[in-house]
């Protein structure tokens, strides 16, 4: 990440810790093999970090451009 240099110590940390917590999720879920409770809970988890990602990447100018 080539940008990481100029934006704020806080964000960066932030925006990587929610990419790797992302990224487990996305591979317990695809993994499967647990009760609907579960996968219910980690599919919500993964929309609020999903979303505060998208929060944080536009905030720093990082989202995705037309």
């Amino acid at each position: 990440m080539g940008t990481a240099a100029h934006l704020p110590l806080f964000e960066v940390e932030t925006l990587n810790a929610i990419r790797e917590e992302r990224e487990d999720l996305l591979k317990r879920l695809q993994r499967g093999g647990v009760d609907a409770h579960t996968r219910i809970k980690r599919e919500e988890r993964l929309k609020v970090l999903t979303a505060r990602q998208i929060e944080i990447e536009t905030a720093l100018s990082l989202g995705r451009r037309p």
